[in-house]
């Protein structure tokens, strides 16, 4: 039990110094090649500096931005989901209107109102014909 505890401490340092060692890759390589975006002074004790800070704020402050940043997330999805399942109905109404078949025809009332209705109901309805035939 004891070895385990030990096992995870020296573990998780070897994660930190990881994590650390990259950060510091990412400073030089910025510096290095993007000297005209990343403008940073003071040579490697400056490099180390922004290394550790960028490290120690995503272990503690990027997840909790994370969670604060899902309702924008969930929000960029959904019109995602609704701009993609437009796509498909407007190339179904197209299609349609190509195939030229004499008393068929396809049209979507009710302007974009019209528009995101069928298309979120076409894109649940789909969503879950995936789920069940998965």
């Amino acid at each position: 039990m004891a070895d385990d505890k030990s096992e995870k401490r020296a573990n998780s340092g070897m994660k930190l110094a990881f994590r650390v060692f990259i950060n510091v890759a990412i400073v030089l390589f910025l510096q290095g090649y993007f000297g005209t975006f990343f403008v940073l002074q003071g040579g490697y004790q400056a490099t180390a500096i922004v290394a550790l800070t960028f490290t120690v704020l995503n272990m503690l402050v990027v997840p909790v931005l994370h969670v604060l940043s899902l309702p924008i997330k969930m929000l960029a999805w959904i019109i995602a989901f609704i701009l993609v399942n437009a796509a498909a109905v407007w190339l179904t109404v197209w299609f349609v209107a190509a195939l030229s078949i004499p008393g068929i025809s396809l049209a979507i009332g009710g302007g974009i109102v019209g528009w995101i209705f069928v298309s979120v109901i076409l894109g649940v309805g789909n969503w879950i014909v995936k789920a069940v035939v998965k």
